[in-house]
């Protein structure tokens, strides 16, 4: 009688034999045939080794000597290159270095053709100043009288002393000194030499009792635009509006926009000349 129980043992100590056959490979990268299919599998013992084989990864960065910082560590003088998208009316600002991007013609040698790996970089996005966005938010918004006094109040250092214009106390004292003249009747007003305005309101029960009240059309504010940058003067129209006898501020910032773009020009001014890397407007 035949003993099927010892072909069978037979078999599986045969396949059991077999082991996968590396048929190929190169560097850290094999190439294995595997049964019992034979299959061509790829195994990738990069991350048994002691170091990478070369240098990858996405950083970023929160203020701008950092990214600076970063691109001179590790910039490679034929492919090392910035790009910056920017949106100055949004106030959108954003810059990406690739470290590893593709190379000129004149900085390669046939047959390589130039082409890099492009996985290899650092991104900085500008981060606005308090300043800058807390008066951007209130940007051509309606206070009540006791509003905007509170506002000026909290932000009273953001005002400029510019000549020509009110000083921070002085235009506190606008809103604050109005509290008490809600019941009053509006009853003209007048253009000062200075270009303020001279509001003069009569009292409902007493038609002699005039008071009046300087308006100024303009103030100035001394805020950065990102956060650790410099001071920039940005001046705003001061609004206002009678109504129930009561007064409605708003201000209104003058081209803003323009301020963000002189500060984002002098920003990557700054990275282009101290990283010496090409830099291009877009996104890679």
């Amino acid at each position: 009688m035949k003993n099927f129980k010892g072909d069978t043992q037979s078999i599986i100590d045969l396949i059991s034999a077999i082991q996968p056959v590396e048929i190929a490979g190169q560097d850290h990268i094999k190439r294995v045939a595997v049964p019992p299919g034979w299959a061509i599998t790829e195994k990738n013992d990069e991350e048994l080794l002691d170091f990478p084989m070369r240098k990858k990864g996405s950083i970023e960065m929160s203020d701008v000597d950092s990214f600076i910082g970063y691109i001179n560590r590790h910039k490679l003088a034929a492919s090392t290159v910035i790009y910056t998208a920017a949106d100055y009316a949004a106030g959108a600002i954003s810059l990406t270095c690739i470290i590893n991007d593709h190379m000129q013609p004149k900085e390669y040698t046939p047959p390589f053709g130039g082409q890099n790996w492009r996985d290899f970089s650092v991104r900085y996005q500008p981060i606005k100043s308090v300043e800058w966005c807390r008066w951007n938010e209130k940007n051509a918004v309606p206070f009540t009288q006791l509003e905007f006094a509170l506002f000026i109040e909290d932000n009273l250092q953001d005002i400029a002393a510019v000549e020509g214009m009110p000083t921070g106390q002085q235009v506190l004292e606008m809103a604050t000194k109005f509290q008490a003249t809600m019941d009053i009747r509006y009853k003209s007003n007048i253009r000062l030499p200075s270009g303020g305005v001279n509001l003069m309101f009569v009292n409902d029960d007493d038609a002699q009792t005039v008071e009046s009240m300087k308006l100024f059309e303009r103030i100035s504010i001394g805020i950065p635009v990102f956060w650790g940058g410099d001071a920039y003067q940005v001046d705003a129209r001061l609004r206002y509006r009678v109504k129930d006898g009561g007064l409605k501020f708003r201000y209104e910032l003058i081209r803003a926009d323009k301020i963000m773009e002189d500060a984002t020009k002098k920003l990557i001014e700054k990275i282009r000349t101290e990283t010496l890397c090409p830099l291009f407007f877009g996104t890679p």
